[in-house]
């Protein structure tokens, strides 16, 4: 088979695959729609919308190709920041982590959650662990950026 024959093959596989992955009715991760709307919590609703917006277009997964919006630590970062995230904002984060039907809404509240806790350095956090200011790769290294 020649090499052309080939990668027209696997360009229409990816092209289709993609098509199909786009237009399908439940686009999951092909869409930023995190069902903020569902959320009974006006704060959390509010958390959940900025999480939305901050989320970024990744196309890895744990060690595969999945092209998605996921929360990233720097959407994590903008959202804590802009929403300017607090303990007063504990409870609305357990609610969203435990009424959201999407899994990227729960992660965000989790990392938010933990960013909280271990921002005096004082929290559970091992020191590896991006959530802990004693890492170099902190998120919130550089702090808030003015906005």
């Amino acid at each position: 088979m020649s090499k052309r024959i080939v990668v027209f093959c696997i360009l229409s596989v990816l092209f289709f695959g993609g098509l199909v992955y786009g237009l399908s009715p439940r686009a999951g991760m092909a869409s930023r729609d995190l069902n903020c709307d569902a959320i009974y919590d006006a704060r959390a609703r509010v958390i959940c919308r900025r999480l939305e917006r901050d989320m970024q277009w990744t196309w890895m997964g744990h060690a595969i190709i999945s092209p998605g919006w996921r929360i990233t630590f720097e959407s994590v970062r903008r959202t804590y920041c802009a929403e300017s995230i607090g303990p007063r904002d504990i409870p609305a984060l357990d609610v969203l982590r435990h009424n959201t039907r999407d899994w990227r809404a729960a992660s965000g509240a989790d990392y938010l959650l933990r960013l909280i806790r271990n921002r005096d350095g004082l929290g559970d956090e091992d020191s590896a662990s991006v959530f802990n200011p004693a890492n170099p790769l902190f998120i919130l290294k550089g702090g808030c950026e003015p906005s």
